[in-house]
């Protein structure tokens, strides 16, 4: 994780260093950047950047768990703006990101979560019971009318659902699909979750 030094800088200088590392590293592997190319674009010293991160790694880590949390928030945004209709919030959610101008910032965000597995595969951090996201969520759910039996397995299927949602932008990004080619695979997706796949 960062050093304490640029945990406490300040807001508008994070979201700056924050800037340049995602237009380091969204389009392009972690082996392909390099130190001297960060810190010239900050224009600061290379010892300036080890006073804020480890190493390069630690930086690439940081801006992935900063954006994955930031996503995760706008796809319960989305969610909760259909309320009773869950997928059609998530696929209203990706067909907006598939809508996006490809340089724009949210879209090189999308770019850089989407081509990480570290984003896929990131141990679960815990949710403290009153947290708003969890209370959010669980609260989703049940609008929804989901058999969801316990608290374990209502943090699970938020899990799951974030990949869900990360893996269909993934393949969106990959096959550079239409609008109506996303629509279309993410409905097989939802099919498959509410009816399943077993004849009857």
């Amino acid at each position: 994780m960062p050093k304490e030094t640029f945990q406490n800088l300040p807001e508008e200088k994070k979201e700056h260093i924050e800037s340049i590392l995602l237009d380091k590293f969204y389009n392009q592997h972690i082996s392909q950047v390099k130190v001297s190319e960060i810190v010239d674009a900050m224009q600061m010293s290379r010892g300036a950047f080890y006073k804020y991160f480890q190493d390069l790694e630690d930086a690439y880590t940081y801006l992935i768990q900063r954006y994955t949390i930031q996503i995760h928030g706008d796809i319960l945004t989305s969610i909760k703006q259909y309320k009773q209709d869950f997928f059609l919030g998530i696929e209203n959610f990706l067909v907006q990101c598939n809508k996006l101008d490809r340089d724009s910032y949210y879209w090189h965000i999308l770019r850089l979560l989407t081509q990480n597995n570290q984003a896929l595969t990131a141990k679960r951090k815990p949710l403290a019971p009153d947290s708003p996201m969890l209370t959010q969520w669980l609260g989703l759910l049940e609008q929804n009318h989901f058999l969801i039996e316990s608290h374990d397995e209502a943090i699970s299927f938020l899990y799951f659902i974030m990949s869900l949602v990360m893996n269909t932008l993934t393949n969106c990004i990959v096959n550079n699909w239409s609008n109506e080619e996303l629509v279309k695979d993410f409905r097989f997706r939802k099919k498959w979750i509410t009816q399943g796949i077993k004849k009857e």
